[in-house]
């Protein structure tokens, strides 16, 4: 049995670093490349509302099945384990195996592109930084590659300098801060007009940099009194993180020419642009000063890629174990008794994903998961509402932040682009017939058999 040891202070600290990682230090440029100038502050309070009204379904369904799994558990409690749930669950497992690999990529990338400002050649060699990229994912893969009790208290020292590396930035951005120049419109630009040309694209970035606010719900099994915590700890941490991202923002905005930052017309970054934070640094407490957080940047790209693939190589594995999924994901490692096959297939998929432009990593994955996941929770929410059951905590002003949520994450798949849409759509397309010809030859739903029930 699962001790529960982490309480209201944990749960906030696990669901925070998990959103911050190193998103915001590499996708300040993408964000201000879609909403110019003080523009961008509209993206990133947009994607606040979005994360808090979709965070209240984490929080509804989170505190009426408190139990380890998240999206995978709620789906097959809310539909049935041997009826659509089943499908669902799947899709999910699948979905996660898939498009992990990119979040994965976008966590290297951006370690790659900030060694350039330690060694300038890097900034000027696209394939050498690929290959940094490639091989930061190996070190990843090689380093959780052990048992759990080595990899908890490298995560407790990773989670130290996440945070320490992002307060330095902040107070780098405001040391020498222009309200004039941060909160001045570029030549051309309008309000309306710069909202409806960038609007969508930057909710895809400042989305992938939320994400994360219901991480405590997947470990719901080791946390004190779950109907309680979870809902307060997904509040308080969007709350926090937003702050921290729009401050983020602001000062980058008044300490930097937004204009030298954003991507060219290729979509690729100028050499500001892909180590932003540090140049930030520099302008402000000098060189010194600068190549200390730059090697805090790295650390921090190192420990978003670690707690990624260390918590979404479980998810497999746990599905696995439950009959739900292919029973090679649930090996584990004879020795050191870790989920080594789930751990090997998202870790490696992630290296070939390091070849893709950060953008496109970001919407790719964004389209990857949004039918299954937040699209999928809503309806769960919605059934269990319609079947009249009270859960512990339950959203405010329902149905009102539901139907937002809903139509911020249309608004965020519609704007991912052609590709990224065929992307998500034709990988759960796959999962959907992976599941059919399994599900056939287990004669399991919808084929006349029950699939095993979950425990409880």
């Amino acid at each position: 049995m699962l001790i529960r040891g982490v309480g209201l202070r944990g749960a906030v600290a696990i669901n925070t670093i998990t959103m911050i990682g190193i998103g915001p230090l590499i996708t300040i440029p993408l964000v201000l490349g879609a909403l110019h100038g003080p523009l961008s502050l509209v993206g990133w309070i947009a994607g606040a509302v979005l994360a808090l009204c979709d965070g209240l379904v984490w929080a509804e369904l989170g505190s009426r099945y408190p139990g380890s799994g998240g999206t995978y558990g709620y789906l097959r409690a809310v539909f049935g384990p041997d009826k659509a749930g089943a499908l669902l669950s799947f899709l999910f497992v699948w979905q996660t195996i898939v498009s992990v690999p990119l979040l994965q990529a976008s966590g290297y990338i951006g370690f790659a592109n900030y060694a350039g400002y330690l060694v300038p050649q890097l900034s000027a060699n696209p394939a050498a930084q690929k290959m940094l990229a490639v091989g930061v994912g190996l070190v990843t893969l090689l380093a959780l590659y052990r048992g759990i009790t080595a990899v908890a208290k490298v995560g407790v020292v990773l989670a130290g300098i996440v945070l320490f590396t992002l307060a330095c930035v902040i107070a780098a951005s405001f040391a020498h801060f222009s309200a004039a120049h941060a909160f001045a419109f570029g030549s051309g630009d309008s309000f309306w007009g710069g909202l409806r040309a960038g609007f969508g694209p930057a909710l895809i970035i400042a989305m992938y940099d939320y994400l994360g606010y219901g991480a405590s719900n997947v470990i719901g099994d080791e946390v004190i009194a779950p109907q309680r915590t979870l809902p307060r700890a997904i509040v308080i941490a969007i709350g926090l993180v937003a702050a921290a991202y729009i401050a983020l923002q602001t000062g980058v905005l008044g300490a930097i020419r937004w204009e030298t930052i954003v991507p060219r017309a290729d979509g690729s970054l100028p050499a500001l642009g892909q180590y932003v934070a540090s140049a930030v640094v520099e302008q402000s407490f000098g060189v010194s000063a600068a190549v200390v957080v730059t090697l805090l940047i790295l650390v921090t790209a190192f420990a978003s890629g670690y707690g990624n693939l260390l918590g979404f190589s479980r998810i497999p594995f746990a599905a696995a174990t439950d009959g739900a999924f292919w029973p090679a994901f649930a090996h584990v490692h004879p020795r050191h008794r870790f989920p080594d096959v789930a751990l090997l297939a998202i870790g490696f998929l992630a290296l070939p994903a390091c070849f893709f432009s950060l953008d496109t990593a970001i919407a790719w994955l964004t389209a990857g998961i949004v039918i299954i996941q937040p699209i999928a929770q809503l309806a769960a929410l919605a059934a269990l509402r319609l079947r009249g059951e009270r859960a512990p905590f339950r959203m405010w002003l329902y149905p009102v932040p539901a139907l937002i949520a809903l139509a911020g994450w249309v608004l965020v798949f519609l704007s991912s682009g052609k590709d990224a849409m065929t992307f998500g759509l034709a990988s759960l397309a796959a999962a959907t017939a992976a599941f059919l010809v399994r599900a056939r030859l287990r004669a399991a739903w919808p084929f006349g058999g029950i699939e095993p029930r979950l425990p409880g």
